[in-house]
């Protein structure tokens, strides 16, 4: 299959997957479930859904996971058929619900730079870190800056 065909598939399965889980799955164990990316292969027999799941806190989190994987173990047969009957075309591929690590582990690091900024800003200023060295214009030599050139000298030479 070419690659712009199976790109619009992939669309295809990605939005038909989020209606059924928003509209037609009823389980109340089923959380706020997102569709992140859809994987088909190039025969069109696997089709690999990453999904994640919200929650306030990481507890939750992982409750609402396992629940969430549970629902949705359970609902798969389901989901591929109603996808079938969306797509177009002569086999249905096998559709596999994979937990997609990324978003929760980038919302993890993010929370753990909110909470480092939150620390140093209780602890102030540094005492072990010196103040950059300002680049203006009366800058010392021993600031990193070369020492200015007077007009008639060649660098590297005293005047």
């Amino acid at each position: 299959m070419n690659e712009r065909r199976i790109s619009r598939l992939q669309e295809q399965i990605k939005q038909r997957l989020a209606e059924i889980l928003q509209r037609d799955l009823a389980d109340p164990k089923l959380g706020l479930v997102t569709i992140s990316r859809i994987e088909l292969d190039a025969e069109f027999t696997q089709c690999k859904a990453y999904w994640s799941v919200m929650a306030p806190t990481p507890v939750l989190e992982h409750r609402a996971r396992r629940d969430s994987e549970e629902v949705l173990k359970r609902a798969r047969g389901y989901c591929q058929r109603e996808v079938g009957r969306e797509l177009n075309t002569r086999t249905i591929p096998h559709l596999m619900f994979i937990f997609d690590e990324g978003l929760s582990g980038s919302v993890r690091m993010n929370q753990l730079l909110k909470d480092l900024e939150h620390e140093r800003a209780l602890r102030g200023p540094d005492p072990t870190t010196e103040p950059a060295a300002d680049a203006g214009p009366g800058a010392t030599p021993d600031s990193g800056n070369p020492p200015p050139v007077s007009p008639g000298t060649a660098p590297g030479t005293t005047p």
